[in-house]
């Protein structure tokens, strides 16, 4: 996630004798990368999804109290904390958490007397360099907070909630809020959601506020609400809604217990300041989670072999406690806003080598035998399969495993939060997007071919859907035995020797496909070829003509003739007309010179056996 901080709105947090270019350089080299600056003074940051804490303006000028002075520049803090003050008065608020787990800490407070109107051109103009559009007073200090100090919050407008009641709790399938940007959402079980004391759902939590509490012109009394949520809720709710608001960003990242009430004093201050209010109500502060202090034991030896090279303990004491950690007993104590992300000593080594950075540890060029590299079996025959197929005139496809509902074959598979209809679908078979493909490709030429290699999902009840690793081919304007031809071609050249079943499918329109699991035919692909030497005897070919019933494959008649003797070298098919199906026989013995006699007494044991089987006879 990529986040937008001002070099000029840092200055409020660090002094430092440092440019908004050495800010960069330092962030880059020692935290997080700045993909560009703007306009002279904006940071385009890449913050990485284990860095919540990093998604404000505080956060990043923690970051700098470290990595600036490891660049050699001044770093100073200025920022004033604001000060606590009594909160009190006659407004109450009833809040009923139904599950304790869904919010860890709730907090609110009342302001009465409001006066809603524009905000001051300083923040208006600070929102606008982070890409936030200006509303009101009220609106503009929960968002400039939320920017400044990484803690979303929301603010209602307090008379519009029903007997000033808030029910906290999970969403039943198909339950309905309308939120700010007017949006009717219909909502899944187990979003979390606030109803009023009438019921009505007022609030789509940790994503956007309801429309039906929110604070405009009219306004004389806010309630300011500030929390913390189940992350992993937080990010389901708002991928299968497929609403992405900054605040989501930020809850399903986890923001910092401790740092909730500094948000709720610092927004509550300038809210006062902007709208001439003032506090109507005590400080509402539910906690249902106890976050226990997290010691590490500093293991120097341990992050010294990390790093592979000797950092001194003070050196590593020091980084640390610029980063925010209390060094005590030989443990560091963890700040609370990195909370989540560090857990082991590996994570402190991880901190420690990145002030130190990475750029001054030792670049050696490895010593010793080079390793031999080995290719898993699959991927050679994946290759060895793509380049026959490549040699021989297809076309290679790469498709979305994601697709429409009808491309993804038969039975697919749902997905819950999909991107958007067309990747609504898991697909079951390769074969619905390559006919796609002919179909739009119709002027391209009267005759090509096409195929894919990947997986396919196919449905497993109460688990994760089976993956099987497919190959599938589609032409247009090739006949069914060219086809034939091509697929018992390409599994002779992959080393597959015993028999393979596959099926050539009619589309319609000149369009023949064919879709095998190459699972299985990894497994049964050889690895070296055999080698026969030749032969000093000649074969002998000779056609056959014989009455058929349609119900019998043809390659249960192709087995029967092979396994008639030994000496049948190969058989092909050669025409077919009604019932009739005539076959090209080769006999071959290598041990003496064939002749006619034998290759009439192998035949009629052909025409014996098939007989029996299946009913065949030969046409004479």
């Amino acid at each position: 996630m990529n986040v937008l901080i001002p070099f000029s709105w840092i200055k409020d947090y660090v002094k430092t004798d440092a440019s908004v270019k050495d800010v960069a350089e330092a962030l880059s080299m020692h935290a997080l990368s700045v993909e560009r600056i703007i306009d002279d003074d904006v940071l385009e940051i890449e913050v990485t999804p284990n860095r919540g804490d990093a998604l404000s303006v505080l956060g990043i000028s923690r970051e700098l109290m470290a990595v600036l002075p490891a660049n050699g520049f001044t770093a100073e803090w200025i920022k004033e904390e604001v000060q606590s003050k009594k909160f009190s008065g006659k407004d109450k608020l009833d809040v009923r958490i139904d599950d304790p787990s869904l919010v860890p800490r709730f907090s609110a407070i009342v302001l009465d007397n409001v006066k809603i109107k524009s905000s001051p051109d300083w923040v208006k103009e600070r929102l606008d360099k982070v890409g936030i559009r200006s509303i009101n007073n009220v609106v503009d200090v929960t968002n400039y907070c939320m920017v400044e100090l990484g803690q979303p919050m929301h603010a209602f407008d307090y008379d519009k909630i029903t007997d000033h009641k808030m029910i906290v709790r999970s969403s039943e399938k198909g339950e309905v809020i309308t939120t700010l940007d007017s949006v009717k959402r219909t909502l899944p079980e187990g979003v979390i959601v606030i109803e009023d004391g009438s019921g009505r759902l007022i609030d789509l939590c940790g994503i956007m506020g309801g429309e039906n509490t929110e604070v405009t012109a009219e306004t004389k009394k806010v309630l300011l609400f500030v929390q913390m949520y189940d992350p992993v809720k937080i990010r389901k709710s708002s991928m299968s809604l497929g609403h992405r608001t900054q605040a989501a960003l930020r809850f399903e990242k986890g923001v910092d217990f401790e740092g909730i009430i500094p948000s709720l004093r610092v927004a509550v201050k300038m809210l006062e300041d902007f709208t001439g209010g003032d506090v109507s109500s005590e400080l509402i502060d539910i906690k249902n989670f106890h976050y226990p202090e997290k010691k590490i034991k500093i293991d120097y030896e341990r992050i010294n072999r990390v790093a592979g090279i000797e950092i001194g303990k003070d050196f590593v004491n020091s980084s640390l406690s610029s980063l925010g950690f209390i060094i005590k007993d030989g443990e560091a104590i963890v700040p609370s806003w990195r909370y989540g992300d560090i857990e082991i000593v590996e994570d402190l080594a991880e901190e420690v080598i990145r002030i130190y950075g990475y750029q001054n540890l030792p670049s050696l060029i490895p010593s010793g035998a080079l390793p031999h590299s080995t290719i898993e079996k699959k991927f050679l025959v994946e290759e060895k399969a793509k380049d026959f197929l490549k040699y021989n005139g297809f076309f290679e496809c790469y498709n979305y495993s994601m697709t429409p509902k009808n491309l993804a074959g038969p039975g697919p598979l749902k997905i819950k939060n999909p991107l958007s209809g067309d990747f609504a679908f898991l697909r079951s078979s390769l074969i619905p997007k390559l006919l796609d493909i002919l179909n739009k490709n119709k002027g391209y030429s009267d005759k090509v071919g096409v195929f894919e290699l990947g997986p396919v999902f196919l449905a497993k009840n109460g688990d994760l859907p089976d993956q099987p690793f497919m190959l599938a081919m589609a032409t247009r304007g090739v006949e069914y035995l060219e086809l034939k031809g091509y697929v018992e071609a390409l599994l002779d050249d992959l080393g597959v020797v015993t028999d393979f079943a596959f099926e050539i499918v009619d589309q319609g329109n000149g369009i023949l496909s064919c879709e095998m699991c190459f699972d299985e035919i990894s497994s049964m692909a050889g690895g070296i070829k055999g080698y026969s030497p030749l032969t000093t005897f000649n074969s002998i070919k000779e056609d056959i003509t014989l009455l058929v019933d349609g119900n019998v494959p043809f390659k249960k008649i192709e087995e029967v003739v092979k396994g008639a003797d030994a000496r049948v070298k190969r058989v092909c098919f050669k025409d077919m007309f009604k019932d009739a199906l005539t076959l090209s026989i080769e006999f071959l013995d290598r041990d003496k010179q064939i002749t006619s006699e034998d290759t009439s007494g192998i035949r009629e044991e052909i025409v014996k056996r098939l007989g029996s089987l299946y009913g065949i006879k030969l046409k004479v």
